[in-house]
């Protein structure tokens, strides 16, 4: 995980408006230590089949100048210049920034980028609170003690039993099995595969909470026209129940009847 080292703390702009997610600019080199996340409404249609289009609101793009200015000088072939001229956002690209492009401000009170850098759809910001937030979560014990009539699952069977976390299994007819997370669980799912997600890509899903909604970027499906990622809110119980495709969970351990730690079980079939 990279946090901010260096310069000011960006980390604490604006937080996401409803219909926004996040996005973030493909760095220069591995590891850039100044990578940040910033909100916006993303356009159906990709930049040459791969990148988004965001749509940013005042502050977002007032955030992004700012983010922008401090990145520039370790790559000034790669990451473009943007300031604001009154109302009208000015960006430079090409080699040494020579060229400029205006970004006037939308019927729909945002700045639309376009075909204006490499975005991608990403997950928050990686902070060091946020970081020791996730370090609190994957700690906590409780997290993995199942309640009577709940299984232990897992979405990471390799990683046993550290990525096993307690839920109830619904079992509709005809159809695959459903696990159901209490809100504390499902935030942990959440952190487990979020803190994995940099490292391999491919195997854990970039997941983060939007609030009390919890939204999963699929990592294959992210580029491709009209995607979204998929959001999950909780149930009248305040629960998580995780049925979408884009998710797979394991049965551990047979149904508790009492408290029975996810390290005494073995893997076993199911979703």
């Amino acid at each position: 995980m990279t946090m901010l080292s260096t310069g000011p703390d960006l980390s604490a702009g604006p937080a996401l408006a409803a219909g926004e997610f996040w996005i973030e600019y493909v760095p220069a080199a591995h590891a850039e230590p100044h990578q940040v996340s910033f909100p916006a409404v993303v356009e159906p249609r990709r930049h040459r089949n791969l990148w988004v289009r965001p749509r940013l609101r005042p502050e977002a793009a007032e955030a992004v100048c700012e983010w922008l200015n401090l990145v520039y000088p370790a790559d000034p072939d790669w990451y473009p210049l943007a300031r604001f001229e009154d109302d009208l956002l000015v960006v430079l690209t090409g080699d040494a920034a020579h060229q400029r492009h205006k970004i006037v401000f939308g019927e729909d009170g945002r700045y639309p980028l376009g075909e204006l850098g490499r975005w991608f759809l990403s997950g928050p910001t990686h902070t060091r609170a946020r970081f020791y937030r996730q370090l609190d979560v994957l700690r906590d014990p409780e997290r993995h003690y199942p309640r009577p009539g709940e299984t232990v699952v897992t979405c990471d069977p390799n990683n046993l039993p550290a990525s096993g976390f307690p839920a109830r299994v619904d079992s509709p007819p005809g159809q695959a099995a459903i696990p159901v997370f209490r809100p504390e669980v499902a935030e942990a799912v959440a952190v487990w595969c979020a803190s994995n997600h940099g490292t391999f890509p491919d195997d854990h899903p970039q997941v983060y909470f939007d609030g009390d909604t919890l939204v999963h970027v699929h990592q294959h499906l992210r580029a491709r026209d009209g995607y979204l990622p998929s959001r999950i809110d909780p149930d009248p119980d305040g629960n998580y129940r995780i049925d979408s495709d884009e998710w797979t969970f394991q049965a551990v351990s047979e149904k508790s009847e009492g408290a029975v730690h996810p390290a005494a079980t073995t893997p076993g079939g199911g979703r």
